[in-house]
């Protein structure tokens, strides 16, 4: 379910308070550091861009869902000044998480971050509509925006945007094993879901002798 809010005043933007930075495709885990009637400065790691005018998005996270604060780019990454400015919000978005049915799988999918061309074997440990756990020799850190590639039982190979929010390795495991990685689709595809929705079913029959 999604809610929009006009007129922001909000708890999120403080300062001290992190976030997720939405800029040119990608995410930037940030902090608040300055906040002004019109504007808020954010730390970046970047020093060559965003540039002024662009698009951009803040992502708070909690239990029950994502408030999103659109926003522009005021001035961006400049010699002597820390981070970025944006533009005050005038809008917030609520999306609140659905608790989807969530599988076991043998599938095999491939996985590549959104910055570089080498895609990786994954072994797809569990699958559900809203995200996946994935096993990997992938070196993906937390937050990294990463894109999947999933072939289904008789379907056509999917691609999906996703977000690590999850870095584990399995206790009986040796250092150098693969790590799982918690996966979370970024405002998946309709026909995707639908697809996931379908092998999931077909996966609880097979599970549980359902006719």
């Amino acid at each position: 379910m999604t809610t929009e809010t006009p007129g922001v005043e909000s708890e999120d933007i403080r300062v001290g308070n992190t976030c997720l930075l939405s800029v040119m495709n990608q995410l930037f885990l940030v902090e608040i550091l300055d906040v002004q009637p019109t504007s808020i400065r954010v730390s970046f790691p970047g020093m060559d861009y965003p540039v002024e005018g662009m698009a951009a998005g803040l992502e708070f996270h909690d239990k029950s869902g994502i408030n999103t604060y659109q926003t522009v780019v005021l001035e961006g990454p400049r010699s002597g000044k820390e981070g970025i400015l944006l533009e005050y919000p005038h809008k917030k978005v609520r999306e609140r998480h659905r608790d989807w049915c969530r599988v076991s799988t043998d599938l095999t999918v491939q996985v590549k971050d959104q910055i570089h061309f080498r895609r990786y074997d994954a072994s797809l440990i569990n699958l559900s509509a809203g995200g996946a756990l994935i096993s990997t020799d992938a070196p993906f850190e937390l937050d990294t925006t990463v894109e999947m590639f999933i072939s289904l039982p008789g379907e056509p190979m999917h691609h999906v945007l996703g977000r690590v929010v999850h870095v584990n390795r399995r206790e009986d495991m040796p250092t150098n094993a693969p790590r799982l990685f918690g996966i979370q689709f970024i405002s998946p595809d309709r026909k995707i879901i639908e697809s996931i929705i379908k092998y999931i079913w077909n996966r609880l029959r097979e599970m549980y002798n359902i006719s």
